[in-house]
């Protein structure tokens, strides 16, 4: 029993007016509640009650004693609420990154939906296309990416996607159509220079092709620009280049040959979840639902045999 539950006992015995009163309330036994409050006073060598067969009654330190406890007590519970209040309130600086696409569609639209419901929440925004060290770079969230990371996160799954292997017609009818991955090795490629290793493009049953990339960017949109200037071909995810291919800026090549769907996660580190201000914006943005951009599967590729009748 520590010596904060003795106290406690003591308080509670003074005002429920008996020792039997307080055992009672406490639903323990009076032998009990008497044991507590006399190892009490034997640690503090002083005596707080007189008692009698009828009743008990304060010393004149027991009644300092008591009062000052009280007063204690009660500014613990008002620490203790408030606490508990700020548990549920979300305060404070979140620093969250995401690629461009993510932060323009997903997040930035509805982001002062989010701050209007919790107006104490300070936001910083990044916009950036890698895997940063959360803890060292102080991020509390990452959202909106395929690549998997490390076991220690938490991820929450946003989303699905598939990689597209795309180039413009202009450039298709230069240089011609890739009929098997193996064509890409002919091709002028772009590549994004995060990926590791970027100089290789994965097919389903893991089969891999080395390419030459003539151009390295840090930047998705970058890649899909250049591409439908003419410059080569982009391997980029299906919600970058759904648009161009719908409006034929961009054509799809070799898709009976790419992977399948990945999953778009959001992570955090686990320890950081309780805070009310990434809870509340997992809650908010971290619904698993299609983006209404992507690529269908079961979408056919447009025939492009087509050009030379529609360029």
């Amino acid at each position: 029993m520590s010596k904060f539950e003795r106290i406690a006992t003591f308080i509670s015995v003074i005002e429920e007016n008996g020792f039997a009163a307080a055992a009672r309330k406490k639903d323990v036994s009076t032998a009990a509640i008497s044991r507590q409050i006399a190892a009490l006073e034997k640690d503090l060598g002083i005596q707080l009650l007189n008692r009698t067969t009828r009743q008990i009654s304060l010393t004149e330190i027991g009644e300092d004693y008591f009062q000052q406890c009280k007063k204690i007590l009660s500014e613990l519970q008002e620490a203790e609420n408030a606490i508990t209040k700020s548990k549920n309130k979300a305060t404070g600086s979140l620093h969250v990154m995401a690629n461009r696409y993510f932060a323009v569609t997903h997040i930035l639209p509805r982001l002062a939906e989010f701050m209007r419901l919790n107006p104490q929440v300070r936001v910083h925004f990044q916009l950036a296309e890698r895997f940063p060290h959360l803890e060292k770079e102080g991020i509390d969230i990452l959202f909106g990416v395929s690549i998997e990371g490390a076991a220690e996160l938490v991820r929450r799954r946003v989303s699905g996607t598939r990689y597209v292997l795309c180039a413009s017609p202009r450039y298709l009818k230069k240089y011609g159509v890739p009929k098997h991955p193996s064509d890409l090795v002919k091709h002028k490629y772009i590549t994004h220079s995060i990926r590791q290793p970027n100089n290789v493009v994965y097919f389903k049953e893991g089969k891999e092709i080395h390419v030459n990339p003539i151009l390295w960017l840090n930047d998705s949109y970058a890649m899909r620009e250049c591409a439908i200037h003419g410059m080569g071909i982009v391997n980029l995810h299906d919600y970058m280049v759904a648009d161009a291919i719908k409006e034929k800026k961009l054509i799809e090549i070799l898709r009976e040959y790419q992977e399948p769907y990945k999953n778009i996660y959001l992570y955090y580190q686990k320890s950081r979840y309780l805070q009310p201000k990434i809870r509340r914006f997992i809650d908010f943005f971290g619904v698993r639902s299609p983006l209404s951009t992507s690529l269908d599967p079961a979408d056919k590729p447009w025939d492009p045999e087509k050009w030379k009748e529609e360029i």
